[in-house]
């Protein structure tokens, strides 16, 4: 890898990074909120209502994914210095349901401050599996993430898992800025942002996310394709309209 692509993967890698880990600064300051642990030394006892103590251990849990997190960004990073890497990198059974589950619970209070509902619509009964390689994590954090960010106040994200005998079919919906027909194409470009994402000021990114998507996706033979319906309302000027994403995750 030439020098200035090595230098600009840093620069990548230490954005996002930087991101995961204010994410982790804020789950834990509102675990230490939560269990009023605002002062060491105190030996008091803990006592809490069953509903704090399940928010609690959701957010210990989230700590714990989102340090996974990290670690598997690294050996993402690794992968894209040396593609040769990801001989290296373990495969393992995961359950795609329970992958795009984990990343809802981690994004719950990102969701919860912009006031947007994320539903998912699944019979959860179906727990096959596909082998992946633990970058796997990234995937559905990032598509989840993403429907998020751009998601104006008040509205849905819907995620509809469909199972068939040879693949799971994935469609991830949401309200967001309008994306014209020229520009589905461009969305897995490295650096590429749509013409109306540019004008959200509330919503600074450097069009990475759907870039490691596809890249992940390849990986594992994931089919992602993107649609947008017409631009149908305006959020502050800006053209908004339905915005979905389309995965098949096939079955061994």
């Amino acid at each position: 890898m030439a020098k200035n692509q090595h230098n600009e993967l840093v620069l990548e890698s230490m954005h996002e990074l930087r991101y995961f880990n204010q994410q982790l600064k804020n789950f834990a300051e509102q675990l230490s909120i939560d269990l009023h642990a605002s002062k060491v030394g105190e030996n008091r006892k803990l006592d809490m209502k069953p509903q704090q103590a399940d928010k609690v251990r959701t957010l210990a849990e989230n700590i714990a994914n989102l340090s996974q997190l990290f670690t598997t960004r690294i050996d993402f990073i690794d992968v894209e210095l040396n593609p040769c890497a990801i001989e290296h990198l373990p495969i393992q059974q995961v359950s795609i349901y329970g992958k795009f589950d984990k990343a809802k619970k981690m994004l719950n209070s990102m969701s919860r401050k912009k006031k947007v509902k994320l539903n998912f619509h699944c019979d959860v009964h179906d727990l096959r599996v596909i082998e992946a390689y633990s970058i796997i994590d990234i995937l559905p954090y990032l598509l989840l993430d993403n429907a998020i960010k751009y998601a104006p106040e008040r509205t849905a994200v819907d995620v509809k898992f469909e199972y068939y005998d040879d693949c799971v079919k994935i469609e991830i919906s949401s309200e967001g800025p309008f994306v014209g027909s020229d520009e589905l194409k461009k969305l897995s470009d490295k650096h590429y942002r749509g013409r109306n994402v540019v004008k959200l000021d509330s919503c600074v990114g450097r069009g990475l996310g759907l870039y490691y998507v596809g890249y992940i996706a390849e990986l594992h033979d994931i089919e992602v394709s993107y649609q947008s319906d017409k631009y149908s309302y305006s959020v502050d000027g800006v053209p908004h309209s339905n915005f979905t994403v389309f995965l098949s995750v096939p079955f061994e």
